[in-house]
């Protein structure tokens, strides 16, 4: 296993062996670029990533709500218009070469695991929402707040976990814009 792979959860996608031997080999890790280091993870990753990526979309194996956060502008808010995969586009990297840019690497982490937050915040943000079913934009304030107060239970980073909020709500089938609401109220932590 690679330095950087989380505890398997249960919103890790299940992988073939294949793609698990791909799994072990990419380094997670954020180097300083100007490092020796970041050169030599990123040229161990050019080949499993792209290699892993197209074995999971053979097999359609990512879910949509993931395909969708890397593709889909609604999606996404902020200052530029545009999708992630736009963003990435417009700074000159497509496809396989924006996948193994060292920015893609928190996307390739939540399309493989899910969210990056503690398993007991997860654990407990999920009991909280319910059956996503009838989760309303109004209780989405309610969520926010209580995710909220899971961050500063937790002692995160408010700016961080909102985004990883937001994953973890599309993961438990919220939809988009109480998912971008709960992102917001974390995010805004006051």
């Amino acid at each position: 296993m690679s330095l950087g792979m989380p505890a398997r959860n249960r919103y890790a996608i299940s992988f073939t062996e294949a793609e698990e031997a791909f799994v072990a080999r990419i380094d997670f890790h954020r180097h300083d670029p100007t490092t020796r280091e970041a050169r030599v993870a990123y040229e161990g990753n050019l080949e499993p990533i792209p290699h892993l990526l197209s074995s999971l979309r053979e097999r359609n194996a990512i879910p949509a709500q993931r395909v969708s956060y890397w593709t889909d502008p609604e999606f996404r808010t902020g200052r530029l218009k545009g999708s992630r995969e736009q963003l990435f586009a417009r700074n000159g990297t497509v496809g396989e070469e924006a996948f193994v840019q060292f920015g893609f690497l928190p996307m390739l982490h939540y399309l493989l695991f899910g969210a990056r937050l503690p398993l007991a915040v997860m654990a407990a943000f999920e009991a909280e929402v319910g059956d996503p079913r009838w989760v309303s934009l109004d209780d989405a304030l309610d969520h926010g707040r209580f995710a909220r107060n899971l961050v500063r239970q937790y002692c995160l980073n408010p700016s961080d976990s909102g985004d990883e909020f937001f994953k973890l709500a599309l993961d438990l089938g919220l939809w988009v814009q109480s998912g971008l609401r709960i992102e917001q109220i974390v995010r805004h932590n006051r």
